[in-house]
């Protein structure tokens, strides 16, 4: 059985669901939070999402949702 770099790696998933939400699992530190910008932290990369009215409507130790008018998202 093959297993996914999300289990072996720890690599972050990202779900997006138009531009409305998206959820981010497999992250490790929330760097920066603004309403224009959310910033976090994976194992491997940054992923920066960037639009307006953002907002974080839920986090859990391993997943967020992350809701607003999402004009980009970066991974660094």
């Amino acid at each position: 059985m093959r297993m996914t770099s999300d289990v072996t790696e720890g690599a972050s998933i990202l779900r997006v669901h138009g531009n409305r939400e998206a959820w981010l699992e497999n992250y490790q530190s929330l760097l920066e939070y603004t309403d224009t910008r959310i910033r976090v932290a994976g194992k491997h990369m940054e992923v920066c999402v960037d639009g307006t009215d953002m907002r974080i409507e839920y986090y859990g130790s391993i997943d967020m949702k992350i809701v607003g008018n999402i004009r980009t998202i970066e991974f660094v």
